[in-house]
């Protein structure tokens, strides 16, 4: 183990309570300073996300990435150093999440960050995106999620929502993470794995998440991404994640599944400027 992974020292764990949501998971809670996790909102293949409260009250998204999760030291020390390497550079665009705190538990065998938590998923009415929001991030946000019911609001929900987005929303929300792209390129670093369900909504505004696979230009040693985004070459590469991005700028614009690229809906005339049908 390398020596950027050595615990903090005088760090202290607060107790953990998982309340109710301990029968929906039976694994016991990683400990993390300062923050009660609640319950776990997703999970990957390198690690899961919990929905957490620190001790100033404010709800965050904790990722606790695993050593077991991995065959070797190596690759588990490689994502490390690349949120090692994010972490500064994340809060210097709009549209990248912002990482607020890196640690690790040497003895339990797993690293962890502390990010911004995505607005909750309104499911009753379905909140529809306006470009004044995403363009300003202004859009309506529920800064106390429910515990119990919390889910984050992706570009994946929206699109299970609603279908196909509005004209006007597809542009700011293409002009958004292409600026954000153009961002972590500029440091070296690409995402490699652009798609709906990786792209939050924080206030309104859309951000490039799962950062946890963020590492420098041109890195091939692992092959990560999800069929249908994955560019022909690969992974690793600046160009790569332009093409997943354009699968996506595809799917929110013509409401159509990534594998129908490049065809076009046979109506497509008969649409209107904000995405929906005439008739």
């Amino acid at each position: 183990m390398s020596k950027g992974l050595e615990k903090p020292p005088g760090s202290a764990s607060v107790s953990v309570s998982l309340s109710e949501s301990s029968t929906l998971n039976p694994q016991p809670a990683p400990l993390i300073p300062d923050h009660e996790l609640l319950h776990r909102i997703g999970r990957g293949s390198y690690g899961e996300v919990w929905l957490a409260r620190n001790i100033m009250g404010e709800h965050r998204a904790v990722k606790v990435v695993h050593r077991r999760s991995f065959g070797d030291n190596r690759p588990f020390e490689r994502e490390f150093e690349g949120i090692q390497r994010y972490e500064p550079i994340s809060r210097s665009h709009e549209s990248q999440v912002q990482i607020l705190h890196v640690g690790c538990n040497q003895a339990e065998g797993y690293f962890y960050y502390v990010m911004e938590l995505a607005d909750p998923v309104i499911s009753n009415p379905c909140s529809v995106i306006s470009k004044s929001s995403v363009s300003a991030g202004t859009g309506s946000l529920n800064t106390e999620p429910p515990i119990t019911d919390y889910s984050p609001k992706t570009l994946r929900s929206e699109l299970e929502c609603h279908g196909r987005l509005p004209l006007t929303d597809c542009i700011e929300i293409g002009l958004a993470l292409t600026t954000a792209l153009e961002h972590l390129h500029t440091h070296d670093l690409v995402h490699r794995d652009i798609k709906p369900s990786n792209i939050i909504f924080v206030k309104g505004r859309p951000k490039l998440a799962d950062i946890g696979l963020v590492t420098d230009v041109g890195d091939a040693k692992s092959i990560v991404g999800t069929e249908g985004y994955l560019a022909p070459e690969g992974p690793g590469t600046a160009q790569a994640d332009l093409y997943s991005l354009g699968k996506v700028l595809y799917e929110i614009s013509t409401g159509r599944d990534r594998k129908h690229f490049p065809d076009l809906p046979l109506d497509l005339q008969e649409w209107r400027t904000d995405g929906r049908c005439w008739s």
